[in-house]
């Protein structure tokens, strides 16, 4: 298998595999008093701990100052990120137009009227579009829960400014708070200016079942029943996959150096779609992170490009059409549509994301076979 869909979920890491089996001698409740539920216990906290140094490393935050709760998905966590954002008197948010749809989903749960700032073809906001926004819909500074914009796109891979929406969120005084699942845990930045952000273990090697929400605020209680988390989360703590999750950060940050051939690679791969497929690189003159490449197939047909994806997986190579939330439906990206995309087009998008395991030998085997299977659904 050649893998390029690291955007979706990235390969669990074998030493955290290989590392658990001895917890699997005791399965005790966490949550339990006794001695082995206790130890396991011991195994969240001191978990959360080593969270706190690596935040504090690696992305400048004050942790003092926040409250972490363990979730069990990335969804999840951003619900709970706007939930804990959100003041019923203050029932507008400015979000930007290109979020992952679990974030506009909890705006929509929450009846938070969602006040979007403008898109651009380029995949990035611009920060003074909000006092553009607030002037157009005549709505007081007042009334706005916060500003929400994700950090890098899934999609598109675009790096958004978000410091210098922060300098602009600091003047109207509003809190920004962002999903940062696609760059948490997987290399440093600066979340200092931050108000809330998430991190999602699967997306960093943890494999499945744990993420967390940072908040400056005291967390908002999704659903009750039991006492953990600090009464922010109800339900017995899945202490595997929260040792997984800070255990694969650590590692990340810790390996940065085998990213840099990345770069290489995003090159070698959109110059090939281009002069090969005449494909159009989606955001690519924005600033983007060197791991995905957002394209689309102008020259195929909607039927042609089914042919396209069913072929790569007949041939073991993995990619996607897009978010992993929509890829099993026939939907149009609406971060395309919103950039100025036909539907059409936006149904002729493929999205390939690399990763820190990703060689040189397979981006090869890649583009050979690629090319065979383009000329023949072509």
């Amino acid at each position: 298998m050649i893998y390029l869909d690291y955007n979706s979920t990235h390969p669990p890491l074998e030493f955290l595999r290989s590392n658990l089996e001895s917890y699997y001698s005791n399965w005790a409740n966490p949550s339990g008093i006794s001695f082995f539920s206790q130890k396991n216990f011991a195994v969240i906290e001191q978990s959360r701990r080593l969270l706190r140094e690596l935040l504090q490393q690696y992305y400048h935050v004050e942790t003092s100052r926040f409250s972490f709760v363990f979730a069990s998905t990335g969804t999840e966590a951003v619900h709970q990120m706007v939930a804990t954002f959100f003041d019923p008197q203050k029932p507008y948010a400015i979000v930007s137009p290109y979020e992952h749809d679990s974030f506009y989903g909890a705006c929509e749960i929450l009846g938070l009227k969602t006040l979007l700032l403008p898109a651009y073809p380029t995949g990035r906001i611009e920060p003074k579009d909000v006092f553009q926004v607030l002037e157009e819909h005549k709505i007081p500074r007042e009334k706005i829960s916060f500003v929400g914009c994700i950090a890098v796109s899934n999609e598109t891979g675009v790096i958004q400014p978000i410091k210098e929406l922060a300098e602009v969120c600091h003047q109207l005084s509003l809190p920004l708070i962002s999903d940062t699942i696609q760059i948490g845990g997987k290399r440093p930045w600066d979340f200092s200016f931050l108000g809330g952000f998430t991190i999602n273990g699967h997306k960093i090697g943890g494999g499945l079942g744990a993420s967390v929400v940072a908040t400056l605020r005291t967390p908002k209680t999704l659903f009750k029943g039991g006492l953990q988390e600090n009464e922010y989360r109800a339900g017995t703590e899945n202490f595997f996959a929260i040792k997984n999750l800070v255990d694969a950060f650590s590692w990340q940050m810790q390996n940065q150096e085998a990213y840099r051939k990345n770069e290489a690679f995003q090159k070698q791969i959109e110059d090939f779609l281009i002069k090969e497929c005449n494909a159009i690189i989606v955001g690519k003159d924005s600033l983007r992170i060197p791991t995905t490449t957002y394209a689309i197939f102008p020259e195929l047909s909607i039927e042609n490009m089914d042919f396209l994806f069913l072929s790569l997986d007949q041939e073991g190579i993995v990619v996607s059409t897009g978010s992993s939330c929509k890829s099993r439906t026939r939907q149009p990206s609406t971060t395309l549509l919103r950039m100025g995309f036909s539907e059409e087009l936006a149904l002729q998008a493929l999205r390939f994301s690399t990763g820190i395991f990703t060689t040189q030998e397979e981006i090869d085997v890649f583009i050979e076979k690629f090319k065979k299977i383009y000329k023949l659904v072509l």
